[in-house]
């Protein structure tokens, strides 16, 4: 298991994740974006690795979280992130929220992983979503806006379950799935973000 790997596995309290993006560029997902664009039934045990370490994390004892900042106009992306992983990580215990754009807090924040309340990890992509790097920041002030950050989005979010709800019967708008090549961020990300693929025994996604 790789370092970044080992902070999902042995963080004491809590792992929370800040999410920017409307589309992050993983290599490892594009069989699996393919396959869900296409309208094929999906595989029942679809990241169960991850939704594994979610259950023994969240039977310890241990809080796993996010807050997925999001458009009232979902991405293809998007609906693919909330049918292969939200759906499957949310009941095996992750709490799992959105927030939409115009109702983020005005503090500092990027993609980020934060363990512990203790341990800040800043992710960083380019316009098109790739992964760029991992930095591990242990400037006091950056775990004082990481703590912050949060803070404020938590409080002002809204779980998966109320997502779900509003796709039904909300303005919230889910466009045609285009395909892989052609799908892309609805708008330009103007702060560092980054999406991470965790690697424990097999190449899984860290969501």
């Amino acid at each position: 298991m790789d370092q970044f790997g080992r902070y999902f596995t042995e963080f004491a309290s809590s792992a929370t994740r800040i999410e920017t993006l409307p589309f992050y560029d993983v290599p490892e997902e594009k069989e699996n974006y393919e396959l869900f664009l296409s309208g094929a039934p999906l595989p029942p045990d679809r990241n169960r690795e991850w939704a594994d370490n979610i259950r023994r994390c969240v039977a310890e004892g241990r809080y796993m979280g996010r807050v997925h900042i999001i458009d009232k106009e979902l991405t293809p992306y998007l609906n693919f992130e909330i049918s292969w992983y939200y759906a499957i990580n949310g009941p095996a215990g992750e709490d799992i929220r959105f927030i939409f754009r115009e109702d983020v807090p005005d503090v500092t924040h990027t993609d980020t992983w934060l363990f512990d309340d203790t341990t800040v990890l800043d992710l960083a992509y380019d316009p098109q979503g790739r992964l760029l790097y991992v930095n591990h920041n242990d400037d006091p002030r950056r775990l004082t806006e990481a703590r912050l950050a949060w803070r404020e989005f938590h409080s002002r979010s809204f779980p998966l379950g109320e997502l779900v709800a509003r796709l039904r019967n909300s303005p919230v708008v889910v466009p045609e799935p285009r395909s892989a090549s052609t799908a892309a961020p609805s708008t330009t990300p103007t702060r560092r973000g980054v999406r991470e693929r965790v690697r424990t025994t097999s190449s899984n996604a860290g969501r």
